[in-house]
């Protein structure tokens, strides 16, 4: 290849074209497999109950108010069914859109910190980073709400460096902050509030208070968040006790939502999650604070250190816990990354691909030992069909990184963007043979085993609720001794369950054509018990009988 050729491709065209790849299997990926339990099925299945029922206020989980969560993506997602269909692309759709928005974020704070090529730099690790990348596959509310919170970091951090075009970025500042309000509830500021409070403390620079446009940023912001949250309560007289106090406060100070983890937990999510910028995302996160200069300067970089670590530290101290909450810490940790010194990445990527060769030599090794390393169950022979996906996925992260480690990362950006779009396509991959876990994952096989003649039928779900049923069938089940999060649902509305099996069974026996889904303990119970039922479907957990 000619000096003049390779010139024209390395800044631009070459760039540019990676991108549109990465897009295009970003988006060819999302309807590649069934929805999975639990998150996909609830947050696919509301806003078809919302698109059907009409109620666009109150959200609906199996015909029940659900209230636990703000309804913006259920809206999004709504309107995606409404453009598209009621499809597994359309439901994922949303997360994906806004996932691309994060990077094209990131790229753009990248940008205006340290240049263009620093935002080639901070897209290609958010990009290539694994927690962005598999959040952005999948249904749930946490990439939509990093979206909007990295919106409103963007905005308030060029807001404050960019003094003629300030109003307009705390504007986008102020609409991320209500619209992540809408998405996920207080967090969404309570964040931000904090960092800043933090931020101004450590510094002692106060400044940015009075950039913060308060005169009409607060009241566009509670024009945005209010009316949904008045509605609700006119709708509910016991929404604001359960959606405030329940919801935010008890969630996150008690065991009540029982997703309690050690207290190091997230640490060992920031490790995986950074993947395979682990290395110098510890950088960061040792020498961050070090970024300081004395005055009245706004310094960004102190500021997005201190947003990653309070991020982190803020679901630390909960005790609810899920991998997925401090996923909005990764896209300023992706900005501090890009824009840290050339010769320090130099060496951060070259140990990068040097790792990331290593780590695909060692998924090849074990994609031909998956026998001897897959514990045996019900579920092993599934996950022995990853056996060649991995070996796909091998093949990508050592071509990737051995074309890095070959040139030594000499060009900083080119190394970053080659590693950021190995480990996406990798992780892709990946995402895409997820198909081939359906059966232990995803209700799909129970709905295609209902004759379709028999889709009206009493249908019930015994000590269980498989969350992607009710998509796939287009219709409500009735739960039978199970209430889990529908509880709220279920005490304004107690005829939407059957309270025990003992009931369910005399419902059952009178019945002359019904069907239901339990699992295998609860099936070979029954049979043991001479239950009149017919097994027509099942999958690795659960068996759908039909009334004999």
């Amino acid at each position: 290849m000619s000096q003049a050729l390779e010139s024209k491709l390395r800044p631009g065209t070459l760039y540019l074209g990676l991108a549109a790849l990465l897009a295009a299997v970003w988006f060819a990926t999302l309807a590649s497999r069934p929805l999975f339990n639990p998150d996909e099925g609830r947050y696919a299945e509301i806003p078809r109950e919302m698109l059907g029922g009409g109620d666009w206020v109150i959200p609906h989980l199996n015909g029940l108010d659900y209230i636990e969560k703000p309804p913006l993506q259920y809206w999004a997602t709504a309107t995606m069914y409404r453009l598209f269909g009621l499809s597994e692309l359309a439901a994922r759709l949303y997360s994906a859109l806004t996932a691309l928005g994060t990077v094209a974020l990131v790229g753009l704070l990248g940008t205006r910190l340290g240049g263009r090529e620093s935002g080639w730099r901070a897209a290609a690790v958010a990009s290539g980073m694994v927690m962005m990348v598999a959040l952005s596959q999948v249904v749930t509310l946490d990439m939509s709400l990093t979206f909007y919170m990295t919106a409103s970091m963007t905005g308030f951090v060029l807001a404050q460096t960019d003094a003629e075009r300030g109003s307009r970025w705390m504007l986008m500042a102020w609409i991320g902050a209500a619209l992540g309000v809408l998405t996920k509830g207080l967090v969404a500021t309570a964040i931000p509030v904090a960092v800043l409070l933090i931020y101004s403390l450590c510094a002692r620079d106060f400044t940015p208070w009075r950039r913060l446009k308060l005169a009409w940023g607060l009241p566009l912001f509670l024009c945005l968040t209010v009316p949904w949250h008045w509605l609700a309560s006119l709708r509910r007289d016991d929404f604001l006790q359960f959606f405030f106090v329940h919801e935010h406060f008890k969630r996150y100070l008690t065991p009540v939502a029982d997703r309690q983890e050690s207290w190091w937990f997230f640490g060992m999510v920031f490790l995986i999650g950074s993947v395979p910028w682990t290395v110098p995302a510890l950088r960061v996160l040792a020498g961050g604070w070090r970024r300081r200069t004395p005055g009245q300067v706004f310094q960004p970089e102190f500021f997005l250190w201190i947003w990653v670590v309070f991020v982190c530290l803020f679901f630390s101290f909960s005790d609810s816990k899920l991998m997925p909450y401090i996923l909005p810490a990764m896209p300023a940790l992706a900005v501090l990354i890009a824009v840290r010194p050339i010769g320090t990445l130099k060496r951060d990527f070259l140990v990068t691909a040097i790792l990331t060769v290593l780590v695909g030599a060692v998924l090849g090794a074990a994609s031909f030992y998956a026998p001897n390393l897959v514990p045996a169950s019900p579920a092993q022979p599934y996950f022995l069909l990853l056996a060649k996906p991995l070996r796909e996925v091998a093949a990508l992260l050592i071509v990737s990184g051995a074309f890095v480690w070959a040139q030594g990362a000499r060009d900083v950006t080119r190394a970053g963007i080659f590693l950021g779009v190995g480990w996406c396509l990798a992780v892709l991959v990946l995402i895409r043979s997820a198909a081939l876990l359906a059966p232990i994952y995803s209700g799909l096989d129970l709905a295609r085993a209902l004759p379709v003649e028999s889709r009206d039928a009493p249908l019930f779900t015994v000590r269980t609720y498989d969350q992607t049923l009710p998509f796939y069938l287009r219709r409500t089940v009735t739960l039978v001794g199970y209430r889990g999060e529908l509880d709220y649902g279920l005490h304004r509305s107690p005829g939407g369950a059957i309270a025990d099996v003992e009931e369910f069974l005399k419902v059952w026996g009178a019945l002359s054509r019904a069907y239901a889904v339990m699992d295998k303990r609860t099936f070979n119970d029954f049979e043991e018990r001479g239950v009149p039922m017919r097994k027509v479907g099942e999958n690795v957990a659960h068996v759908m009988v039909a009334r004999q």
